[in-house]
């Protein structure tokens, strides 16, 4: 129980660096004249540190658990990322993007349960 939620810890803090790189992404000037280093915004770095935590967690996670298992979890981050765009950046969902987040946890809840 332990080495899955290291898993959930790793997988959440990835998917919410995904939503800083979209609202860091969205903050990004248009501007030919702006380098690239102008244009990242915080959100950009904050991602960047939490994508880096996340990938540390996985490692540690992955010292105990095998790949097989641990994998498919990362499909978390999907169903995460799927309601906070929702939410937070109002989104559209429809009958077809629901019907695949079902999908998926199904296929997470099987591999749980292995």
């Amino acid at each position: 129980m332990k080495d899955l939620l290291l898993i959930i810890i790793s997988v959440t803090i990835g998917a919410v660096g995904q939503i800083a790189f979209k609202l860091g992404a969205l903050q990004m000037v248009q501007n030919p004249g702006v380098t690239i280093i102008e244009k990242i915004k915080w959100p950009i770095v904050l991602g960047l540190f939490l994508y880096g935590i996340s990938t540390i967690l996985w490692i540690m996670a992955l010292k105990k658990v095998e790949l097989s298992y641990a994998y498919p979890m990362v499909s978390l981050g999907y169903i995460l990322v799927f309601i906070a765009s929702y939410f937070i950046f109002h989104e559209p969902i429809n009958w077809l993007r629901m019907g695949g987040m079902l999908f998926i946890i199904a296929g997470i809840t099987l591999v749980a349960r292995s």
